[in-house]
């Protein structure tokens, strides 16, 4: 399999242009993500997928990671419910390998490398774009998977307030409210949920581990949020935006050290805050040249509401981990009579405030990048080429190029080679805390090299496709001390090789009144150096949706599935693979009340995201549940 997939790889990259005939842009057809330009979906070389509004909204009471978990070629994991720390893999790539945004704003840890997804309320997006493979020459650092970049609702023409409430299992009630409105000159929105549950124990009952008779307690969450925008045209060459996104939320959660720390009584607590801000001004310079500086802040805080000290434990300290971003992003856009080129200037600073000892609390990277892309005729191409210097790091280079030919209006042939790299996080690099789990200062990134080539069609109807990739990660950072050495700072080591090589098919068709949808990926993801699978990463996962429009009634059912997984990189614990069925109905009482109705896991599966130790302690997962919403828009 692996020289067909590496063959059938090269003859793609070598035989194949891009696409599409130039189209007029329609706002429900801009993609921003793959190019950090606004441009026709139909015009991406990459592989992508956008989530619309009117698909988040029949989400009802689904949380972003579950909504996420049934997007082609993403893998999650969950802890245990609602506000649980939920990761992200795509195409079968590590948590820290996938860049998270906000309206163009990095959002994430740097303590730990990842992004809180499980704290974004679905009730605050408009819009979700996801690129899948190599994007550091776009963005820098920590793109080797992709990169997700979620959209808040933004002002719209008119006064258009709005209302909703919904209820179902585990006692889980959400609010929001807001308005969004403004004219041709000025657009402005304000946008307010809230979150409440009572969940269910984050473990999985096991009978013979003590610790678990402590932890058998639901495992609640709370979250409210706001999110807000102003924008404004100065005149007909130069707009400024404003805008700000904050969530909090509270949460209970199980420990399997619970045993030892007697005085908690198994209430393990943690409050959570992520705050994005930012200031945008954009012009026309002159017929050619479009440019714009946006200056921005994202904050992760992670506040333990106990302070882990063994059997002397004080539940009046806390342990506190917070991320800070400053982030300037100066960026140019140049029509020439062929093509067009992107200058783009990036600067990143990353400060950390904890509780825990760290030998360095800050870095700094500059990003210089530099893109062409031409579409003409049938014909497609994109290049890119970017150099990051970082104050922790040596410089590093990536880039991409990109080729596709369009066939005709139907049919589209595409490939892409790209490279990536992932600065190791401040735990990997600096810690000093855990004297089992030291940082290594002496890591390197981690770095990537993908090539890809799919075919697609598209018709008034629906689409298929079929996306075959091959991601050679060197540097692969991996914990490594089985013994449990104390004092050592090579707990964490640059040892190992990851390739990670498969397809994807998904598609969607419309057939009368009924629509099929769904993806599958099959994939092998593996630690060359020991031929074993890399962990939480599944080889057949995917989902498929039947859904029948008639009247007001939209009604569907939709199929999850999994292969089994190894949440270890021993490939010791092992997690089952699973199906799940959900129904869904959307029902427009009449033009401004709408009904959403979801009945999730109709089988009562049992089944686990992840685990922990090697005794498996195993997170538990939602069971049968009913939600139903209700939406005003006045």
């Amino acid at each position: 399999m692996k020289k067909f997939i590496l063959s059938s790889l090269l003859i793609a990259q070598l035989f194949t242009a891009n696409v599409f005939a130039d189209n007029e842009l329609k706002t429900s057809d801009v993609f921003v993500t793959a190019t950090r330009t606004p441009i026709s979906k139909n015009n991406v070389i990459a592989d992508i997928t956008t989530i619309s509004s009117e698909e988040i909204e029949r989400a009802g009471s689904s949380s972003l990671p579950e909504l996420l978990q049934r997007q082609p070629g993403v893998e999650i994991s969950n802890l245990g419910g609602p506000g649980k720390v939920s990761t992200i893999g795509i195409r079968g790539t590590s948590s820290t390998h996938t860049i998270i945004l906000v309206d163009g704003i990095r959002l994430g840890a740097a303590t730990t490398g990842f992004s809180a997804i499980e704290h974004i309320p679905l009730s605050q997006i408009e819009k979700i774009e996801i690129l899948r493979g190599p994007a550091s020459s776009l963005y820098g650092q920590d793109a080797i998977g992709g990169v997700i970049q979620i959209f808040t609702k933004k002002g719209i023409d008119g006064f258009k307030p709005y209302i909703g409430i919904g209820y179902g299992s585990y006692n889980t009630s959400n609010f929001q409210s807001g308005v969004r409105g403004g004219n041709n000159q000025t657009t402005y929105s304000i946008n307010f949920s809230t979150i409440n549950s009572d969940g269910f124990s984050a473990f999985v009952s096991n009978p013979a581990n003590a610790a678990n008779s402590i932890n058998l307690d639901k495992d609640g969450y709370k979250n409210y949020s706001l999110s807000s925008s102003l924008s404004h045209k100065i005149n007909q060459d130069y707009e400024i935006d404003l805008q700000y996104f904050l969530s909090k939320g509270k949460n209970q959660f199980d420990n399997r050290f619970a045993n030892f720390s007697p005085s908690f009584h198994g209430n393990y607590r943690n409050e959570i805050k992520l705050e994005t801000y930012a200031a945008n001004i954009k012009g026309q310079i002159n017929k050619i040249w479009q440019s714009s500086i946006k200056l921005s802040q994202s904050t992760d805080k992670y506040l333990d509401l106990q302070k882990y000290n063994g059997s002397q434990d004080d539940p009046n300290l806390n342990d506190l981990y917070k991320t800070t971003q400053d982030q300037l992003s100066w960026q140019n856009n140049i029509a020439l009579e062929k093509g067009s080129i992107n200058f783009i200037y990036d600067f990143l600073k990353q400060n950390i405030k904890t509780t825990d000892l760290y030998e360095k609390m800050q870095r700094t990277n500059h990003g210089f990048m530099a893109g062409y892309s031409l579409l003409e005729n049938n014909h497609n191409f994109q290049a890119n080429l970017r150099k990051d210097f970082s104050s922790a790091y040596d410089d590093a280079v990536t880039g991409n190029v990109g080729y596709a030919y369009a066939f005709n209006s139907n049919w589209t042939l595409a490939s892409s080679y790209g490279t990536a790299f992932v600065s190791p996080s401040f735990n990997y690099l600096y810690s000093l805390a855990d004297t089992y789990a030291l940082g290594n200062p002496n890591l390197r990134p981690e770095k990537s090299k993908n090539i890809e080539g799919s075919i697609r069609y598209k018709d008034d109807s629906g689409s298929l496709s079929l996306t075959i990739f091959q991601n050679k990660i060197d540097d692969f950072i991996i914990y490594s001390n089985p013994t449990f050495i104390t004092g050592s700072r090579n707990t964490t080591q640059n040892l190992n090789k990851a390739e990670i090589q498969g397809l994807t098919i998904s598609g969607d068709q419309f057939l009368g009144h009924f629509q099929i949808k769904g993806s599958v990926t099959s994939q092998s993801a593996k630690n060359e150096d020991t031929d074993l699978y890399l962990p939480r990463r599944a080889k057949t996962f995917g989902n498929i949706n039947l859904n029948y429009y008639i009247g007001y009634w939209n009604v569907g059912i939709e199929e999850s599935f999994s292969d089994k997984r190894f949440d270890d990189k021993a490939n010791m614990v092992k997690l089952s693979g699973y199906a799940l069925t959900n129904i869904v109905a959307d029902y427009k009482i009449n033009d401004k009340l709408k009904l959403n109705v979801r009945l999730n896991n109709i089988f009562d599966k049992d089944y686990s995201l992840a685990a922990e130790g090697s005794s498996g302690f195993k997170y538990q997962t939602p069971g049968r549940s009913l939600f139903a919403n209700l939406r005003y828009d006045f």
